[in-house]
């Protein structure tokens, strides 16, 4: 379990004893900060051939858009985790997936990775990178969390052995929400 889960948790207790009778306080320490988690999905597919760079400063713009949010007058704590996909130098028995970068706040090391990518080769099966990142990338529980996967590429979504439908079905009953970017 998260530490910041494990704390949200604890109730904490405080006994007293005055000429004796014990009095039991119960305090719930202060809620964590919220956050935002994004899993940028990206296809690295040929077929994205001179749509990449602009496909890149549309994500770019996106997270910079995420991390201006506010939250009740609060930054919350933006956690960003990065895919690319449709790569055929990537693994087939991985459905040509690679996680980048699992969640993290480093802005710095994300614009790295992400106008880092370059394009080769192409299966690109939305389904299979979704479910990936539902199922490696360590979500929030939290339901009070805006958690988003921002998937963008410019092929049919129904490639692949995973459907599409399962999947996004089970990242709603998880409160992800899948915004699609089609470049083309």
């Amino acid at each position: 379990m998260k530490k910041s889960l494990l704390i949200s948790t604890i109730i904490l207790l405080s006994i007293t004893s005055n000429q004796g009778q014990t009095n039991i306080t119960t305090t719930t320490p202060p809620e964590s900060k919220k956050k935002v988690q994004v899993a940028i999905l990206f296809d690295t597919s040929n077929s994205m051939d001179g749509l990449i760079d602009q496909a890149k400063s549309r994500i770019w713009s996106i997270v910079n858009e995420i991390s201006n949010l506010k939250y009740n007058d609060e930054i919350p704590e933006i956690e960003i985790g990065l895919y690319h996909y449709g790569n055929d130098k990537l693994p087939m028995t991985k459905n040509y997936i690679e996680q980048i970068l699992p969640l993290t706040s480093d802005l710095d090391l994300i614009s790295e990775k992400l106008f880092g990518l370059k394009t080769n080769g192409g299966s690109e099966f939305c389904g299979a990178v979704i479910q990936e990142s539902l199922n490696e990338l360590n979500w929030s529980n939290d339901t009070n969390n805006l958690k988003m996967i921002y998937i963008a590429g410019n092929e049919s979504f129904n490639q692949g052995p995973i459907n599409y439908k399962e999947v996004c079905a089970n990242a709603s009953s998880k409160n992800i929400f899948i915004n699609t970017i089609y470049c083309g």
